[in-house]
């Protein structure tokens, strides 16, 4: 699947704008604060409703508009379309629509067009947000696993209630009747991802051989949540006293962390800046490649900034690895980039200027 067109209306610096994308391969080159981002921007508001840059979507409107917008066609299989849309205005909040049907939930989207994003922040993020390195085997899992979207919301509606129960102080005999549910749920979210991570590894494992070179070993390492020395119920029944002080669940897949290790040492410890950045799009690459092998489904990859992100060598490695792999590719940079084209089997550049698009 890939993004066929999108228009865009009023986001930053575009009132109106149309942007038709190549299937492989789009450069995007313009100087900074003339739309660039805002153009990646835009195609991440389309697959997830949200900006990659800021969770605040007021940010993301132009200044004195009523309401932001984007509309894309989809690409799926064979001759199969279809169209998505996000819009927010102040009255209304947030809508998604597909095939102009109105979702109940914005994270429908994603769906439709699976979405990876390399920018400046990514390893920063990534390094020292415990979120952010779990929600990459949940991204997977969200379009690998049919049940996982749901498996998740329901642990979430029932964590709420437990917690809702720690921080009521008339509650004290109910507050943990929802301890059953939540270990049952909780344990096989667990399992989920430890399976993933045997499957994605293999695909890891590869790329960073391709990208750091043959003589470093990786292996991922996922932390529960929890004490393993006891499971999830032996867990919450010795938390008690700390979950009632606190007003919180703390033990549980909500608190899971993943571990990458370099030649057998904790990456955040041992690798270099250069490394763990070249760890991080390895592991975005991965989980592109597995969902591509699991259900045939194709993503694509925002990279902002490709300039600021690599030097030279491994910036022709990661080009060499991408025109190899299905996927739709968009690229930012201030200037002409020393990137192969004629790898690509086919591909575009844009001029991007005070809201304008401009093929070149």
């Amino acid at each position: 699947m890939s993004l066929v067109s999108i228009y865009i209306q009023n986001i930053r610096v575009y009132e109106n704008a149309k942007f038709i994308p190549d299937p492989n391969f789009n450069l995007i080159i313009g100087k900074n604060a003339g739309g660039k981002t805002t153009l990646l921007e835009a195609i991440h508001l389309l697959s997830t409703g949200r900006s990659y840059r800021t969770n605040k979507i007021e940010q993301l409107q132009r200044h004195n508009s009523q309401k932001l917008g984007v509309l894309g066609h989809i690409q799926i299989k064979d001759e199969n379309e279809a169209l998505l849309g996000f819009f927010h205005c102040h009255d209304v909040g947030r809508r998604a629509t597909i095939n102009g049907l109105v979702q109940t939930q914005v994270s429908q989207l994603a769906q439709y067009l699976p979405l990876q994003v390399i920018s400046p922040d990514t390893h920063y993020e990534f390094l020292h947000n415990a979120k952010s390195r779990r929600g990459a085997l949940d991204w997977c899992l969200f379009h690998v696993e049919q049940d996982f979207r749901r498996l998740w919301a329901r642990y979430q509606r029932v964590l709420q209630q437990r917690n809702a129960g720690l921080k009521a102080k008339t509650q004290t005999k109910s507050r943990y009747v929802w301890d059953a549910e939540l270990v049952e749920i909780g344990e096989i979210i667990h399992a989920k991802r430890q399976s993933l991570i045997v499957h994605l590894l293999p695909y890891y494992q590869q790329l960073c051989r391709e990208l750091l070179g043959p003589n470093h070993e990786v292996d991922i390492k996922l932390e529960s949540g929890w004490n393993n020395d006891l499971s999830l119920a032996g867990c919450l029944v010795s938390d008690r006293i700390r979950d009632v002080t606190r007003g919180f669940t703390h033990s549980g897949p909500q608190g899971a962390d993943l571990q990458i290790t370099l030649n057998s040492v904790a990456s955040r410890m041992s690798a270099s800046h250069g490394q763990y950045k070249l760890l991080v799009i390895a592991l975005r690459l991965a989980q592109i490649l597995y969902l591509l092998d699991s259900n045939g489904r194709q993503s694509c990859l925002l990279i902002d900034d490709l300039a600021a992100e690599l030097d030279p060598i491994h910036r022709a490695r990661l080009t060499n690895i991408l025109a190899n792999i299905p996927v739709q590719v968009f690229v930012t940079a201030t200037e002409l980039p020393s990137i192969d084209y004629q790898i690509w089997s086919s591909y575009k550049t844009f001029h991007v200027e005070r809201g304008k698009i401009i093929e070149r």
